[in-house]
């Protein structure tokens, strides 16, 4: 894992087709050489984005780390919340019964592997221990959202979720558990198509994602047009608002901290 003595890596990207990574940070300042070769790479990254804009399939990759700029926790947060910064002794006879190695600090492999090893055998220390972590990681992922911190959710959305008629809906797939997309999507008047019913109890099915809003015609004369902002959401790892039913079916639920993850 990296200390915080580490240095961050430089910020880069690689145009698609090629496989130099060109720096957007000049490492040093007073280099007036490398400060024009970053100008350069940032506006050539920008002109790669607004094509990609125009393109008719266009997906967004978001990890969990997005949701820090909403005041939202880090995976390391979140191990530490379950786990502790210096595990627990709950914590490390957990992990020497499922043999996990505590110095992979990976909450989602960890619970992952405590999950495998109770479909097998039953242990109450390890369920007590494994439901404190959902809790744990749901109280942290639900407590920080606030509309006043979902500036860039928001613009992101506003910008990329208003696409031509022709072009597909924009897909977003995102590991984060918390709801920054979904509130910034309401705080907009958008729409995230997320897999669940339009009708509560929300029961998840994948063929919701099949579906669209138009805006209903006012005439007989006119069959209708898409509405704007609305999007496809898929939660890769959960969220914070889902919840099992009978063990069996994803629910959403209206108030996920007094529910725990599935």
């Amino acid at each position: 894992m990296p200390t915080a003595e580490q240095k961050t890596a430089p910020t880069a990207f690689r145009v698609p087709g090629l496989v130099e990574w060109r720096e957007l940070v000049a490492a040093d300042p007073a280099d007036k050489g490398k400060q024009e070769e970053t100008r350069k790479a940032k506006d050539e990254l920008k002109s790669v984005l607004l094509t990609s804009l125009q393109m008719q399939h266009l997906v967004v990759l978001a990890g969990s780390g997005c949701s820090q700029s909403a005041g939202g926790p880090s995976m390391q947060d979140l191990w530490n919340e379950a786990v502790g910064k210096e595990p627990t002794k709950s914590a490390k006879a957990v992990a020497s019964k499922v043999s996990h190695d505590l110095t992979i600090q990976n909450i989602e492999a960890f619970l992952s592997r405590i999950e495998a090893f109770l479909q097998v055998t039953q242990d109450t220390e390890i369920n007590r221990f494994l439901d404190s972590s959902k809790q744990a990681i749901l109280d942290k992922c639900s407590a920080f959202l606030a509309a006043d911190k979902l500036g860039a959710h928001k613009t992101f959305l506003h910008r990329l979720s208003r696409r031509r008629v022709r072009d597909q809906r924009l897909r977003v797939f995102t590991t984060t558990y918390a709801l920054c997309f979904e509130r910034a999507a309401a705080e907009l008047g958008g729409v995230a198509l997320d897999g669940f019913s339009f009708t509560a109890p929300r029961r998840y099915d994948p063929r919701f994602f099949g579906y669209d809003i138009i805006r209903r015609p006012r005439t007989g004369d006119d069959l209708g047009h898409y509405l704007e902002g609305v999007f496809l959401l898929y939660k890769l790892h959960g969220s914070v608002s889902w919840a099992r039913s009978q063990g069996v079916q994803f629910m959403r639920k209206t108030n996920p901290h007094l529910q725990k993850p599935a």
